[in-house]
């Protein structure tokens, strides 16, 4: 009666949870602030006082468009324009300025610019900004302060080019629902979307890889196929509940933050989930052996024992969730319809939840009673060579009770 076998199918739904929740998090993760740098063509700047996105130029526009240059320079700087050593600086100030031209393939920092300016459907009418991060460039030595929005100029003594920095603080300039219309490239933004994708991707190896007990033909165990589908299930549920808030609030930090008490609403629900994975992974590493004289509950629990002279009632139940529970998951799929929410996920999860019934057998003794869930909501058998336990029962004499009597419990999905 191997035992240790089992408990590998809890660590399989373990690894999966884990790569689920860490990899989510890690997917959604947010870079804390990037610096920006943009070339800025002054002559182009002032030409376009009179051409705002609003179209109307006011009478202060006006006056700057007017100004020789030199004076419009210092006006929209305030004198304040960084000298950087020429020697040091000259080759970032030429490829920076490839970048935030456009041409980025003859850049070495093509690579670090917002995907939105390289869409062809945003084309961008002047210098794109090009993104590092903080501790690439020093920026505090030349004056910048770590404010958003904050800008500096930077040029060569003997130069004419300038380029504007900003500080982004993305831990405020991204919330609920919103983020800057113009970001870092992918690799900058989400820095660790990649790893995260790893983590997930390692999960979901080693829930198909980790090896699985053999099964025999006259096992009394669940079908495979109805474990997976209760695998499959749980992970349903676990995307809305547990990655909404990220998808909601922009990021991970973000989620533990601004919004947090939606993340703490949603995840306690999901908790309800991990359950599910639990007792999946019960389900699976499930087996009944029979001898003359009783029979054998083998999970990675351990073994129970019920002889056959113990038992005193045998009768036919039917096991719904609670009526909180199923009214819970009714009301949020009702939620996600007045919020506007087009997913079928909330919806897929409280029709589960409302209509799961299964049937099992009660097996009363002087103890706790051993209940044996062998259909699925349809009716449907899932316990291969459940014939044999009846015959067993049948054969020490205990007569099987056929009048289903209905109980509440959570319905695992089986």
């Amino acid at each position: 009666m191997q035992v240790a076998s089992g408990r590998l199918e809890l660590w399989r739904r373990v690894a999966l949870l884990i790569g689920i929740l860490l990899g989510v998090g890690l997917y959604f993760y947010v870079t804390p602030s990037v610096v920006s740098v943009t070339a800025v063509d002054w002559e182009q700047e002032q030409a376009r006082e009179l051409k705002p996105a609003s179209g109307y130029v006011s009478s202060e526009r006006k006056r700057l468009s007017q100004l020789p240059l030199d004076q419009y320079i210092r006006e929209k700087t305030g004198g304040r324009v960084t000298l950087v050593e020429e020697g040091q600086w000259e080759d970032f100030f030429q490829q920076v300025q490839l970048a935030s031209y456009g041409q980025y393939g003859l850049s070495i920092y093509g690579n670090r610019v917002s995907k939105t300016d390289k869409d062809d459907f945003w084309k961008p009418t002047g210098p794109v900004p090009v993104f590092f991060k903080p501790d690439e460039l020093p920026f505090a030595q030349w004056g910048l302060s770590f404010i958003m929005d904050e800008r500096l100029y930077i040029k060569t003594a003997r130069g004419d080019s300038c380029l504007l920095i900003k500080f982004e603080d993305y831990q405020w300039t991204v919330s609920a629902m919103y983020q800057p219309y113009r970001v870092a490239p992918d690799w900058l933004y989400h820095p660790c979307r990649l790893f995260g994708t790893g983590v997930l991707a390692a999960g979901l190896l080693l829930y198909f890889f980790l090896p699985r007990r053999k099964r025999k033909p006259e096992d009394i165990v669940y079908a495979a196929s109805n474990l997976a589908a209760g695998d499959i299930v749980a992970v349903i549920l676990l995307a809305p509940f547990y990655g909404l808030p990220f998808v909601i609030s922009g990021g991970t930090v973000q989620s533990l933050t601004s919004l947090w008490p939606i993340s703490a609403a949603m995840w306690f629900l999901a908790l309800f989930v991990v359950a599910i994975f639990y007792y999946n992974a019960w389900y699976a590493s499930y087996r009944i052996e029979l001898t003359s004289d009783a029979l054998y509950l083998i999970t990675f629990k351990g073994v129970r024992e019920l002889p056959f002279a113990e038992i005193n009632s045998v009768s036919h139940v039917s096991l719904k969730n609670p009526g909180w529970f199923r009214k819970l998951f009714m009301t949020l799929a009702l939620l996600s319809f007045i919020g506007g929410r087009s997913s079928p996920q909330p919806v897929g999860g409280a029709v589960l939840a409302a209509t799961a019934a299964y049937g099992g057998l009660e097996l009363g003794s002087r103890g706790k009673p051993l209940y044996i869930w062998y259909t699925d909501q349809w009716g449907s058998t899932i316990i291969r060579n459940f014939d044999r336990l009846l015959g067993a029962i049948r054969a020490s004499g205990r007569s099987i009770n056929k009048e289903p009597r209905e109980i509440e419990g959570f319905a695992m999905f089986m």
